[in-house]
């Protein structure tokens, strides 16, 4: 089942899904051979799997536009790595889809899904000090920033 919100939806990969996981994953965009895509969906597949009401392993979503399903604008999702009570909100958008608005539905869905469809009680988000549109999505998102990293960069959490 994906998620949608006004213009996007959040998707969970399947092998159809291949060409366009080799194209974009990982974040920095050097194209994957068919194995390697092949591994990256068998990962996200044995973690959607895993996270249950209360916990989450690792939530990762390929983020579409309503309007182009079939492409991934990018990735998002819950990272519980550090803590599955408590996971970590990502968001990273390609660089033609950013400023528009796209990073502020990711946040609003996966809060709501984190509260919601897995019961949490806490999502956590940061980013580069100097990142002020993922601040500011995170804060129309409905995030608070509850501090700072050592280097600066802010801290969100949900209450």
């Amino acid at each position: 089942m994906d998620y949608q919100t006004e213009k996007l939806i959040l998707h969970f990969v399947t092998e159809g899904d291949l060409a366009e996981v080799a194209r974009t994953w990982p974040a920095d965009h050097h194209p994957l051979s068919d194995i390697e895509a092949r591994e990256a969906i068998a990962y996200m597949r044995k973690n959607y799997e895993r996270n249950k009401k209360g916990c989450i392993f690792h939530l990762c979503l390929a983020v579409c536009w309503k309007e182009h399903p079939e492409t991934i604008m990018g990735w998002c999702g819950l990272d519980g790595t550090r803590n599955h009570l408590e996971p970590e909100i990502f968001i990273l958008l390609d660089e033609e889809y950013r400023n528009k608005g796209y990073g502020t539905e990711c946040v609003k869905e996966l809060l709501r899904i984190a509260t919601e469809d897995f019961a949490l009680s806490g999502v956590h988000g940061g980013c580069a000090k100097d990142n002020i549109a993922s601040a500011r999505a995170m804060e129309k998102g409905g995030m608070v920033q509850y501090g700072t990293e050592d280097n600066g960069d802010p801290l969100f959490r949900i209450y």
